[in-house]
Formats: structure tokens, C-alpha cells, sequence
């Protein structure tokens, strides 16, 4: 099997510590079954307190200490890293922030936004549409329909070589990504093309924004503010102009959501679906970087990384998106 993944994949290292925005926190942790197991036969002081701290059940997870998991530490350090060793973490706390998807004899990785120091090297990797391939272990999936994977996969490379002409503005590669991926709609689903209007701008997208976010259920008390500031500058009419710098940022954001969901249409072929959540996701990014009246690259980090908590780390959020789509 093929492991293909973003070139920056390979260069992620964790902050631990030194991050001010820690994945222990905030979230709810299931553990794998088999490590489940082998906290549950851990014996001495340490096998005490992780029976103590787990709730063993037919989906096992850490019981949180407020919003914190029990084994992080004052020092904002994983105890039992330091009392078990790095390979004792359950399967999600080994893989986080990296995410994997299979497509019959391809796995596909990539690192997720909500990651503070993943989403750094998304804003930042100057060779967004590159990636590496090694051999994996994995068992391919021997009905996968490759045919259709074949086409999608040429319609990303596509995708990925309109997005890199730089003689266009970022608007305009939008609208020809739009064009191309309402071609291949009509394709898969073999209906007379639509005449739609495919072009984009982020004047136009802005106020749709909104009343989609406004349907979703906020993760924490921080995304609630953040929204209310974000309607409120959409209310006063904020506007989304770019410098060139920003526009490189927008360019990645816009490549990291291709990456990660655009094959997904294998499984649905609702290809145009994925392309409107990309550039649905772009717009709310840059509209919440812009509507804290900021333009250094740590306002627009953080925004990220807020944007895929809400939306990409939570199920319901995301069918919100879908069900205006489909509305």
C-alpha cells in the first residue's frame, strides 16, 4: 500500500509543553480498546491511578478534571509518557494532530488545522501541492472502486496546478475551481450542465457566512465571543482586501482542505460539496483574522485553529455545513 502525505507531514514535532494551546485540554479522549487493556493490568501506584482515572467501558476515555485530561501535569507534561514511555499512548493521543484516510491500496495523512503548531506549518509550507509516498503496511481494500479514484485524484492534481498560477488572482483560481469541479459533478452524475454563475469573491461569500455559523453549536465559550465579533464586523459591513502575503495564506488553507476532503468524494461523489466547504472554511478563516482588526500572522494562526475546532473536529458542525448545501 502507498502512504502518501504533504511534504511538511514529516516535519511536525510536537510542542508539548511550550504549546499555548494544548490538545489535553478541551477535549474528550477515547482510548483504543487494546491500549485500554494494558492501562487496565498496569500494576503498582501508577496502574492505580490510571483505574482511577479511566472509565472503562465498551468505548473506554479519560475522566477529564475539569476540562483537563487527568495525566496532564502542572508542567503541562504527559505523566504517563513520563511513567510508561511515548509507546503507551493510546492510538488518538500517538496520531493527533495527524489524520489518515484509505482509498483501496492509498492511505492519505496529513496533519490537522486545530493543531497550533500543525497549522503553522500549513500557513507556512511553501510547496503546498507537493507530497512524498513511502510503502505502508496497511491491508488495501480489494473492492475499492479505483476507477473513480483515479478520476478524482486527477481532478485534485488539477485543482492543485490552477491554484499554483500566480498570474491570477486567488479570486480567479477560485472561480476556475468552481468551473472544473461543476464539469466533473455533471460528469458523475451524468445530467444536462448547469448554467450557474461560477465565479467568486470574498465580498460575496462573507455574508453567507453567518447564518450558517449561527446554526452550529459553539465547542467552548471562546468560540462564542469570537463569533459575536465576527457578526457584529459582517453587520458593519467589514470587507476581506488581501495583500500578497496574505494571499500565499489563503492559497494554503484553501490546498489543505482539498487535501484532506476532496478524495471523500470516492465514498459520496458529491464532489462540489467539498470544493464549497474549502472555500466556506477559507472565507470564515480569513473573515475572523480580519475582524479582530490584526494583521500579523499569529492573529490569522489562531483564528485557524479556532475555525477547525468548531467545524472540522465535530460531526454535528459539520452536517450543519452540509445541510445548508443541500437546503
Amino acid at each position: 500500500m502507498i502512504f502518501r502525505r504533504p511534504c511538511y507531514y514529516d516535519d511536525f514535532i510536537c510542542k508539548a509543553d511550550k504549546c499555548t494551546d494544548n490538545c489535553c485540554i478541551g477535549w474528550e479522549i477515547s482510548i483504543d480498546k487494546s491500549t485500554a487493556e494494558k492501562y487496565r493490568n498496569k500494576t503498582g501506584e501508577f496502574g492505580k491511578r490510571l483505574l482511577k482515572s479511566i472509565n472503562f467501558t465498551d468505548e473506554p476515555s479519560f475522566i477529564l478534571k475539569g476540562e483537563r485530561c487527568p495525566f496532564l501535569n502542572k508542567d503541562n507534561l504527559c505523566d504517563i509518557i513520563i511513567n510508561m514511555g511515548k509507546d503507551s499512548l493510546c492510538q488518538i493521543c500517538r496520531d493527533h494532530p495527524r489524520y489518515f484516510e484509505w482509498y483501496g491500496n492509498t492511505k492519505e495523512g496529513g496533519l490537522g488545522l486545530s493543531c497550533e503548531e500543525g497549522a503553522r506549518l500549513i500557513l507556512t509550507d511553501g510547496c503546498y501541492a507537493d507530497y512524498f509516498e513511502s510503502e505502508a503496511d496497511d491491508i488495501p481494500d480489494e473492492d475499492f472502486d479505483e476507477e473513480s479514484f483515479s478520476l478524482l485524484f486527477s481532478v485534485r492534481e488539477s485543482i492543485f496546478d490552477i491554484l499554483c498560477d500566480c498570474t491570477l488572482s486567488v479570486e480567479s483560481r477560485f472561480s476556475e475551481i468552481i468551473s472544473l469541479c461543476q464539469g466533473v459533478q455533471t460528469l458523475l452524475d451524468q445530467s444536462t450542465p448547469l448554467d450557474t454563475d461560477c465565479s467568486f469573491s470574498f465580498e460575496n461569500e462573507i455574508s453567507r457566512i453567518v447564518p450558517v455559523l449561527e446554526k452550529t453549536e459553539a465547542i467552548d465559550e471562546k468560540w462564542t465571543a469570537e463569533f459575536e465579533t465576527l457578526k457584529s464586523a459582517v453587520e458593519e459591513g467589514i470587507t476581506l482586501p488581501y495583500s500578497k502575503e496574505e494571499e500565499k495564506y489563503l492559497e494554503r488553507l484553501f490546498a489543505y482542505f482539498v487535501w484532506r476532503y476532496f478524495l471523500k468524494s470516492c465514498f459520496d461523489f458529491r464532489v462540489t460539496e467539498k470544493i464549497l466547504f474549502a472555500l466556506f472554511s477559507v472565507t470564515t478563516i480569513f473573515a475572523l483574522y480580519k475582524s479582530k482588526n490584526s494583521a500579523d500572522f499569529e492573529t490569522l494562526l489562531r483564528s485557524a485553529v479556532s475555525y477547525s475546532k468548531q467545524m472540522e473536529y465535530s460531526d454535528e458542525n459539520l452536517d450543519v455545513f452540509y445541510d445548508s448545501i443541500n437546503e
